[in-house]
């Protein structure tokens, strides 16, 4: 009788549980879905799940939650954007490179050797380029910005033509870029065939030789494989690689308080934190490279040539109304050992 008894009201205890469970005062009010393209061994994956998402559900008590849609299941690069614009989803990550094909507002990062290291974009970023972008980007693409966040590093050259140590091997070789303009007009200045082909169909093109190679981060390279088709990596640098998670600002406004209070706070610990959650995987994915890849080191005098071409880039990009040029400058007087290339910037008429 007494076990009878204990069963009942061990029984009566989690159906209350449950029931209070279930209880609007415990259920998530509002639910945000957010895609992106990359899987869970790239670091976007836990800046959304395992940092921006308890973040969200902790600052709101649980009143919001996030739906975290990884490796395209939701929308890719250029889906999400659209996605988001015409408010079937809610929130989005593109690479600031392909934000290129809807906006201008970010393409002052995408601008070859506006940074010297991770360390210095860094640093420009939090004293004032992040808020300067951000406000612009609501202003004038109507967007929420949550975050933009580095992606593994410095894009290098990768290619299937052998290697390449100058702008002079790389004449006249197809490389496939994104779609932001000044992505094509700094592989043009390099001399090679700026050919634009979407990040799902790339491996296929390299492998296939509709292009020889590409312009990634090396931790990429690796991860996906490429070193398959494109085994020689030339150390370029030069092309920061950042992303961005973004909202549409009218859905944004549309939020309660509550959660307008949340997502800003939560965003603004992700920004700070991205460098260092993006270094440790930038470590890790480039020693899991699989299969041979020849790194080559560019000289001194070498990564001069590169650097130099570049600046005819900066110009189309200025020719373009691409970017607003006293903004690149205070970018590049607020690093170290940027004077020489200001003063080529400025002979190239890009300043």
């Amino acid at each position: 009788m007494n076990a009878i008894k204990t069963f009942k009201a061990t029984t009566s205890s989690v159906v209350l549980a449950a029931f209070l469970a279930a209880t609007p005062a415990a259920a998530a009010e509002i639910s945000l879905k957010v895609g992106t393209s990359w899987n869970e061994n790239f670091p976007m994956a836990h800046m959304l799940n395992d940092f921006l998402k308890p973040r969200l559900e902790t600052y709101t008590e649980g009143r919001l939650t996030l739906d975290v849609h990884l490796a395209g299941t939701l929308c890719n690069q250029k889906t999400c954007v659209e996605q988001v614009r015409l408010g079937q989803t809610d929130m989005g990550e593109v690479s600031i490179a392909n934000y290129g094909g809807f906006s201008t507002t970010f393409e002052i990062l995408t601008l070859p050797y506006i940074f010297n290291d991770d360390a210095a974009a860094k640093q420009v970023m939090v004293d004032f380029l992040a808020a300067e972008l951000n406000e612009q980007a609501a202003r004038v693409d109507r967007l929420k910005v949550i975050a933009v966040v580095p992606f593994l590093g410095f894009r290098h050259l990768e290619t299937n033509v052998g290697e390449v140590r100058t702008p002079a091997d790389l004449k006249g070789v197809k490389i496939r870029v994104t779609k932001s303009p000044l992505d094509g007009a700094l592989l043009r200045a390099w001399g090679a065939v700026a050919t634009p082909v979407d990040w799902s169909e790339t491996y296929d093109a390299v492998q296939q030789k509709v292009v020889r190679g590409l312009y990634i981060q090396r931790p990429v390279h690796a991860m996906m494989k490429f070193n398959e088709v494109a085994p020689h990596v030339t150390l370029t640098s030069g092309a920061w690689t950042p992303m961005m998670v973004f909202m549409d600002l009218d859905r944004f406004e549309s939020l309660p308080d509550w959660a307008r209070n949340a997502i800003d706070k939560a965003s603004s610990e992700l920004q700070a934190a991205s460098f260092d959650i993006d270094k440790d995987y930038a470590e890790q994915l480039a020693a899991r490279t699989q299969g041979e890849i020849h790194y080559y080191s560019p000289t001194d005098e070498e990564l001069e040539q590169w650097r130099l071409a570049s600046a005819s880039a900066w110009t189309i990009g200025r020719d373009l109304n691409l970017y607003d040029p006293a903004m690149a400058r205070r970018i590049l007087e607020a690093q170290e050992d940027t004077e020489a290339f200001i003063e080529t910037l400025v002979g190239a008429g890009a300043l």
